[in-house]
């Protein structure tokens, strides 16, 4: 199954009295290094395991590895869905959950109390819904992106008629004829009736918008045809405008990948207004904090509505005494635990936050 946040947060209950094993691995296509760094991943976990002080521990550990080797040749099955796959099981317990995205999830072997999910959460916040619409004379296109997928919606389809007098596209909105009409005025109503679709059609693409909670929409097409039909659209997700004409043979996969690089500058940008919004809020006494001490007290008590962290992991954790990546963990489970929202911030991003230790929240009160 693909994750994203509902997923993330039932995931961060899952817990064994002994531990819970988390297998990652990115299987890209044509290379076996995806299932060799695994294999070489849980070996070492076996070994730091048995020189441990805990026997019994690895023992146990050791005995479910054996068990769930079926399941783990199916993670690592090169036929198998999705670029990043990952393997949840508890330890004494029966239960195993998978999840797959057409994202990389890195390749790792763990055991701790609760599953691992810093690899997952930075891997859907790298790519967090998004609408693409492809505007054209002949209608609107639109595709739904998250987590590395896209899928094709239902279009908005135009009819026009051409030059020769006959019509383009499908009949879901009434035509134009040359009949009647004087040859000077005949493309300039051609327009007209262009700019009255695209603002028609902004009512369902808003409504895609606010079903699916896109973050951005990107519109592309001629600047002429996506700033009509921009301007129609209600608030709502940041509106990204792409001058480029776009092949309509092109795949929803395809498609995704000529907007890559216009979704990530849009990420960066969302990403430093949250870091900017939440620093503003604690230095004027708002909903806001900043500083690693006060928000880890604020997250026990619930109070973290939306956590933000820098992606390479807070700073300045010595007297905390535990790693950066294990801070990292606990406080994803904490805002999960109490219903928050995580967002692990681009790495300019995160810059906004660098003298708070690369960790701000928005908080419930």
């Amino acid at each position: 199954m693909v994750f994203d946040q509902t997923d993330l947060r039932e995931l961060a209950a899952f817990g064994d009295e002994v531990g819970v094993l988390s297998l990652y691995t990115t299987m890209e296509p044509g290379t076996q290094a995806g299932r060799t760094r695994l294999r070489n991943e849980i070996a070492a976990l076996r070994q730091e395991l048995a020189a441990g002080p805990d026997q019994e521990r690895a023992r146990l550990v050791g005995l479910r590895l054996d068990l769930l080797e079926p399941r783990i040749d199916e993670l690592l099955d090169p036929a198998g869905p999705g670029l990043g796959r990952a393997l949840f099981a508890q330890v004494a317990g029966d239960e195993v959950r998978t999840a797959w995205l057409q994202l990389p999830v890195g390749g790792l072997a763990t055991v701790r109390e609760h599953a691992y999910l810093l690899p997952l959460v930075a891997a859907v916040q790298a790519d967090r819904p998004a609408g693409i619409a492809r505007v054209g004379r002949d209608g609107v296109r639109l595709f739904d992106s998250r987590y590395g997928l896209a899928d094709e919606l239902e279009p908005v389809m135009f009819q026009l008629a051409t030059a020769g007098g006959s019509a383009q596209g499908s009949a879901t909105l009434p035509g134009l004829s040359r009949r009647g009409i004087h040859p000077d005025r005949f493309d300039q109503r051609i327009e007209e009736h262009l700019a009255k679709y695209l603002r028609e059609a902004a009512q369902h693409v808003a409504g895609q918008a606010r079903r699916l909670g896109w973050e951005t929409l990107l519109l592309v097409g001629d600047p002429r045809d996506t700033a009509v039909l921009g301007e129609a659209l209600p608030a709502g997700p940041e509106i990204v405008h792409m001058d480029a004409v776009l092949d309509p043979a092109l795949s929803p996969s395809e498609v995704l990948e000529f907007v890559r690089p216009a979704r990530e500058e849009a990420r960066a940008r969302h990403d430093a207004a949250l870091a900017v919004r939440a620093r503003d809020l604690a230095l004027s006494g708002g909903n806001g904090a900043v500083g690693l001490d006060d928000i880890l007290s604020l997250l026990r008590q619930g109070r973290v509505e939306h956590l933000l962290l820098d992606e390479a992991g807070p700073r300045n954790t010595e007297p905390v005494g535990v790693t950066p990546e294990e801070l990292e963990e606990e406080m994803i489970e904490l805002t999960f635990e109490h219903g928050g929202e995580v967002t692990v911030l681009e790495t300019g991003a995160a810059e906004e936050l660098a003298e708070a230790g690369g960790v701000a929240a928005m908080l419930r009160w």
